[in-house]
């Protein structure tokens, strides 16, 4: 070979394989792959997520409905609401005895494994045969439900056990200042204690600024933005309202509602990027680097392998002494059995086994000891309804299947939980209304929820009706970009969107590419699984940290007004 070429040849390959290079690079770019790690969506660009936003949703056939006005309905129906508690909520002890108690418990000490010590407790009572002075033998009932939620059931008097032990004497003073005629039997069945989980990286935060770590340099921190915390719900959450009234006590020790304690209470709210649903929401919120610190209770603090290994446990507020109430009048054979348990209870082989399971608080801490009110507990959660959002308005869309599976008694209880749950809504925020079948209908357009669209939502809201088939994600891309569209109009809104399914999608866009752009607009998906517990749902509300909620026909206007309540 010639000199010449031996020198061209080289530079060839050179060239060829930048030029090779240079491809494989824009290929990647402008056609990344189809999925993220460990199955989560592709990050898209912003090119890509408008093109093949207007791709799918250019093939999706779009009605508008005619808006018609319906009747407002201000009623409060919350008890007739209420969950048949048989199937909602199922004893986790059954007694036999001739003489039974039933307790309502939470479910850290009525559900399984570490969180079953009640549940133990309850069958080794039954076991004994204790007979009472008659003859009689004695037995216990345990009923798993959370401290808000049986709070509701008895004040309600839709249904009343013998005995009520929610987490914490806060539910019980809400409880009987809503009527509920309760009586201390005990104190203390079982201690814990509430705490904030929070992570190494904001305990040092908080440490370089305030020097030392408390409940309260950990809301001075949130409150002035260092910080991105979450808490529960505190309608239904023991752990929730703990954080909620502490919070505001550390505001204004002498007036909680004070112009002061507001004001701080709203800046608080502007750190909080969402108030958990559900504890497990806050718990993978925490792990995906979303929140910073969550509130949490000892005993699952320590139960827990992901908050143990990487968070601390700031313990804050009332103690999580588990105190056990009698229920209104009991007959003295009742009376005798429900002082034979708690005697029985408190023995110290099974506050032994309390203790393993992890109620075992650092009994060091200084736990908030001062008289709370029922009322300032009912105005603490009225509070927070009219101020959660911290003056940020809401942009939420309803999405509902309307598919020919729908109909008979679903679409009946879907039409009542809509609107039920509607009553829930702020008129500050901004709603709309689609419906799915085959197609998509835009049965309100999004507007701020006055009385005008209030009626134009319950007009809506009668005039659906099923058929055809079910395409949920076409709805659901339709519905992103009804979203985008008033966000543009309201720049500063929160935006969710809540969809009511029965059933698998059968029908257009699928979930795969759906998925790819939830994740790129971030919007969270609040998903309800209808009559049928639907895994494509539940992935989808896991993208943006939303919740899946498994509901059918009994229970669904129960979960869709604490939903909207908790979120609107």
């Amino acid at each position: 070979m010639k000199k010449g070429n031996n020198i061209v040849v080289p530079i060839l390959i050179a060239v060829v394989g930048v030029i090779a290079t240079v491809v494989m690079t824009i290929a990647l770019v402008v056609f990344p792959k189809s999925g993220g790690k460990n199955g989560e969506p592709a990050v898209l660009s912003q090119q890509q997520a408008e093109k093949k936003m207007s791709k799918y949703v250019s093939d999706v056939k779009v009605r508008n409905a005619e808006k018609v006005k319906g009747t407002v309905d201000y009623s409060d129906n919350s008890a007739s609401n209420l969950p048949n508690i048989e199937t909602k909520y199922p004893l986790t002890v059954i007694g036999e005895g001739d003489v039974n108690i039933e307790i309502f418990s939470t479910s850290e000490k009525a559900g399984k494994a570490q969180n079953g010590w009640l549940n133990e407790v309850a069958n080794d009572f039954n076991d004994e045969y204790f007979r009472l002075d008659d003859g009689s033998v004695a037995s216990v009932s345990i009923r798993s439900i959370a401290s808000g939620a049986a709070s509701d059931y008895i004040c309600n008097n839709v249904y009343v056990p013998q005995a009520y032990t929610p987490s914490n004497v806060l539910f019980g003073e809400l409880a009987m200042q809503n009527g509920a005629k309760l009586t201390v039997v005990d104190e203390q069945l079982v201690p814990n204690t509430a705490g904030i989980a929070l992570s190494k990286t904001a305990r040092s935060t908080i440490e370089s600024k305030y020097g030392s770590v408390s409940f309260e340099t950990v809301v001075d921190s949130v409150v002035a933005g260092d910080v991105q915390m979450g808490y529960t719900y505190p309608y239904t959450s023991a752990t929730g309202l703990n954080f909620l009234v502490n919070a505001l006590q550390h505001f204004d020790s002498n007036d909680i509602l004070s112009a002061n304690s507001i004001s701080k209470f709203q800046q608080l709210q502007k750190s909080i990027p969402f108030v958990c649903y559900t504890t497990d929401q806050m718990v993978n919120a925490m792990q995906s680097g979303t929140l910073q610190a969550g509130v949490t209770e000892y005993q699952a603090y320590v139960n827990s392998a992901v908050l143990k290994s990487s968070y601390d446990f700031i313990p804050f507020g009332y103690k999580h002494s588990n105190p056990l109430y009698k229920v209104g009048n009991l007959d003295k054979s009742q009376e005798e059995v429900l002082d034979m348990f708690v005697e029985f209870a408190k023995k110290s082989e099974y506050q032994k086994k309390a203790a393993d399971y992890g109620f075992d608080p650092n009994q060091t801490f200084s736990y908030n000891n001062s008289r709370i009110s029922g009322a300032d507990i009912i105005n603490a959660q009225r509070l927070w309804k009219e101020e959660k959002d911290s003056g940020t308005p809401t942009i939420a869309l309803f999405i509902a299947d309307v598919s020919g599976s729908m109909s008979g008694d679903p679409i009946n209880r879907l039409k009542q939980s809509l609107l039920e749950a509607s009553k829930n809504i702020k008129t500050d925020n901004y709603v709309g209304l689609l419906s799915y079948s085959d197609d998509v209908t835009v049965n309100l357009p999004i507007a701020q929820f006055n009385l005008e669209q209030r009626s134009y939502f319950a007009g809506a809201v009668e005039k659906m009706k099923p058929n055809g088939s079910t395409a949920t994600y076409d709805a659901l891309l339709v519905g992103i970009n009804m979203i985008n569209e008033a966000k543009e109009q309201h720049p500063d809104a929160k935006t969710m969107i809540f969809i009511l399914s029965d059933g698998m999608c059968n029908k257009g866009v699928k979930l795969d590419p759906t998925s790819e752009l939830v994740a790129y607009y971030g919007i969270p998906i609040y998903t309800i699984g209808y009559n049928e517990e639907i895994d494509s749902l539940k992935s989808l509300s896991a993208i943006n940290e939303a919740v899946y909620i498994d509901a059918d026909n009994d229970d669904v206007v129960y979960e869709l007004s604490a939903l909207f309540n908790a979120q609107m």
